[in-house]
């Protein structure tokens, strides 16, 4: 799998006159090398060559992830040596005067060490990269499937939890809690649990604000499974709400489900955006609806497609992405729903089957 993929990159990094492409711990680096890492202080590389060649610049601690690819030239250097001297080896053995490199996720300090090596120019392949990312195959989607149900069996474990009383940073802590106890690899971004006026801040990261009765509580929260993401929310109610909460919950409901049922190879991103915008917007809350519609999802939690106003980029089948429209009203609370999507032949696939209807605890 990993070959093939790296068998792609090459013909682009041919077409576009690239001696190589150079991948820093992340998506990218996984997707076509199967290393799974994080940035950290030690630079770290994995090098595609227009030959074919794999090869690995690594710190001494990650031996054992590294030495598991047998087909890398591998360099490996200690705390100690540092990465310089190495990085000159690595570059030696290679053609590396025109390098492609991924410019949403190199960090300065890395870009630093590979023009030491009087690169003669870096060239943006983000988008190189990206193309080959946002169409999932099956073995993606299967993964993806299986993150959704971690997400998804954690939030029935937890809504016993969500009472009066209790703390936002409670019920986050038991969630995640319940997604590791699940073979959630960690969490993609904070979770979020917002309760009541809180509820109105789309981003409302968990805090120590305590719920209480005739509130609702947006909940958003993902898992990461072979590092694929879920991204999941749901909102709940705490007792008897108001007719207004009531009212800006069918409303996004009705939003949500209108979105997903247009979502088809050939549309674009700002179709599926305005046809949940459009019915918040006749119901007067179109100035309380403040974020795109959703946003693409995979290695990444946010990558493309973003479903937002004036994208024409055109879905085709194996995008993956969110559809999470919401009404916020400032001191009152506010309703998110939120589904992860798989663009098919002829429709979609909507990877969660949790209730969309108001729950009262």
């Amino acid at each position: 799998m990993f070959e093939e993929r790296r068998s792609k990159l090459v013909q682009a990094l041919r077409s576009k006159h690239l001696d190589a492409a150079v991948l820093v711990p992340g998506a990218g680096m996984y997707y076509f090398t199967g290393l799974k890492l994080n940035h950290s202080e030690r630079l770290t590389f994995a090098i595609i060559t227009k030959k074919g060649e794999l090869v690995l610049v690594f710190p001494q601690v990650e031996y054992d992830k590294a030495e598991s690819i047998a087909e890398a030239k591998k360099f490996f250097y200690t705390d100690e040596q540092g990465p310089n001297e190495v990085l000159k080896k690595a570059s030696a053995v290679i053609q590396m005067e025109k390098i492609g490199i991924e410019y949403e996720h190199m960090n300065v300090k890395e870009l630093k060490a590979l023009e030491s090596l009087n690169t003669e120019a870096t060239i943006d392949i983000s988008i190189i990269v990206n193309n080959f990312k946002n169409c999932k195959d099956s073995k993606e989607v299967e993964n993806m499937k299986k993150a959704v149900q971690i997400v998804e069996n954690s939030l029935d474990a937890t809504l016993p939890y969500i009472k009066e009383g209790v703390q936002e940073l409670e019920i986050a802590a038991h969630l995640e809690y319940e997604m590791r106890k699940r073979g959630s690899e960690g969490t993609p971004f904070g979770t979020t649990v917002a309760s009541g006026y809180r509820g109105a801040l789309p981003h409302g990261r968990a805090s120590n604000k305590q719920i209480n009765n005739g509130e609702l509580v947006v909940i958003d929260f993902g898992a990461i499974f072979n590092g694929y993401v879920a991204d999941i929310t749901r909102t709940v109610a705490v007792g008897e709400i108001s007719n207004e909460l009531k009212e800006i919950y069918q409303v996004v409901k009705a939003a949500q489900q209108k979105s997903v049922e247009i979502i088809k190879p050939g549309i674009t991103a700002h179709e599926v955006d305005e046809a949940a915008r459009a019915i918040i917007r006749d119901h007067g809350y179109g100035d309380y609806f403040t974020h795109r519609t959703g946003h693409g999802l995979g290695l990444n939690a946010h990558e493309e497609p973003y479903i937002m106003q004036n994208n024409e980029a055109v879905l085709q089948p194996g995008m993956a992405f969110t559809v999470e429209p919401g009404i916020y009203l400032p001191d009152k609370g506010g309703v998110r729903i939120e589904d992860d999507l798989i663009v098919t032949e002829d429709g979609c696939l909507n990877l969660m089957s949790y209730t969309k209807n108001l729950i009262t605890l």
